[in-house]
């Protein structure tokens, strides 16, 4: 902005004009010049821009009139031209590519949809296949499972005849000249084969290693025969079952009526008591002796107050020394009573007087009145005292498994394995 003042001063006398004195100097910096007229005469002051109170420009400014085509094109020059014509043949190269490739992509992923959804609808049939299968599968099985259980309860039958067959069988035409008939008014004694000093036979008397070398030199008939296992010094008198299949068995045990309280002590059941014939125990120095002298299995029958009867049998039956308990180790089971003695495998001997079980704070052979192999204390016991009548509960003889009421005849009895 220019702003102007002017003094007009009057000259008193027409001869060349006096200077006039210029006012203050301003405090910005300012031009000044004198004009003299007819009369009068001017000075006129120009302040100067302080160009300080200025904004700074950081670039120069530009026109804001667009450049005519003509012109614009003059500016280019061929080489410009002839890049950018490269740069956009190299762009709609790199674009087809693109095009290209995309479309491959596509060809690509309709081909895995179509092979995705053919493996889904194999799956799905192969799933539906699967259930049914496996529907068929479940349904053969139950009938198998049916099946082996009306096989087993004919099986039971069918061995629960057979033996009542072969024992009608002895009572009807066992020969009255038969060495049974005279020994059933007799008493044999129980004898231990480790304590005998004497042996109380004569030397025409027929001596066998167990009953199944009794039946295989032509014996038949159930009856006592002496055996001697391999370290006794003596044979000793046992009752040989030869109507039970195979034949060829040895009692160890047997309980009848209960007339032979089987509350005995650790000695007695050591060395065996009873009769041969009737109810006794042969002894675990007896069984000790026949058990290690080869593999035998051992045979369990049990009858019950109405007349029905099963067997268990088991795998490598045999007890260890008077050293260690006369422990009991015994195999597999098979047979029809179900299996409770497989559960008192590796547990020791225990009488009243002698206690060996494993229940720490209780005498369960003193509880039961009975020597046996008592857990805690047993899931099976056939020398427990005999109440004749069955309802009686966990208290005489039982084989829980089958029956937990009073059973009314048992037999154990053992045979070498078939080799």
């Amino acid at each position: 902005m220019v702003t102007a003042a002017a003094a007009a001063t009057r000259a008193a006398a027409p001869s060349a004009p006096a200077a006039a004195q210029a006012p203050a100097t301003p405090n910005k910096k300012s031009k000044s010049a004198t004009a003299y007229g007819t009369n009068c005469a001017y000075t006129i002051v120009v302040n100067e821009l302080d160009s300080s109170q200025c904004p700074a420009m950081t670039q120069p400014v530009q026109s804001d009139r667009i450049p005519d085509d003509d012109e614009y094109q003059k500016k280019l020059t061929s080489n410009e031209v002839h890049g950018l014509t490269s740069k956009i043949h190299n762009v709609e190269t790199t674009l087809l590519g693109e095009i290209v490739k995309n479309r491959e992509l596509n060809t690509t992923l309709a081909e895995h949809a179509v092979m995705l959804r053919k493996a889904e609808d194999l799956f799905n049939m192969y799933q539906n296949n699967f259930t049914s299968l496996f529907r068929t599968i479940m349904f053969i099985e139950q009938k198998i499972r049916k099946q082996k259980e009306i096989s087993r309860n004919l099986d039971n039958k069918l061995s629960n005849i057979m033996l009542d067959v072969v024992e009608v069988n002895n009572v009807l035409f066992r020969k009255t000249t038969g060495p049974g008939t005279s020994l059933k008014q007799k008493h044999i004694k129980v004898e231990s084969a480790s304590h005998a000093r004497q042996c109380g036979i004569t030397k025409d008397t027929p001596i066998f290693k167990d009953c199944a070398d009794v039946s295989n030199q032509g014996h038949k008939d159930s009856s006592v025969y002496y055996v001697k296992p391999t370290y006794s010094s003596c044979p000793i008198p046992v009752w040989c079952d030869m109507d039970t299949p195979p034949k060829g068995w040895l009692m160890i045990q047997r309980r009848i009526d209960g007339k032979l309280p089987f509350n005995q002590d650790w000695m007695n059941y050591k060395n065996g008591f009873g009769d041969v014939i009737r109810e006794f125990w042969l002894g675990n120095d007896n069984i000790f002796l026949l058990t290690n002298q080869d593999r035998y299995e051992l045979r369990v029958d049990l009858w019950d107050f109405e007349g029905n009867r099963v067997y268990a049998i088991y795998q490598n039956f045999k007890i260890e020394g008077e050293r260690d308990n006369y422990k009991l180790h015994i195999g597999d089971y098979k047979g029809s009573a179900k299996d409770s003695f497989g559960k008192h495998n590796g547990l020791m001997f225990s009488t009243p007087d002698k206690d060996n079980d494993k229940w720490s704070q209780y005498h369960c052979a003193k509880e039961w009145e009975a020597g046996w192999w008592f857990t805690n204390c047993w899931f099976t016991i056939l020398n427990g005292p005999y109440y004749n009548k069955s309802n009686v509960s966990y208290r005489g003889i039982s084989w829980n498994e089958w029956k937990h009421e009073q059973l009314r005849r048992t037999e154990m009895k053992i045979r070498p394995i078939a080799k």
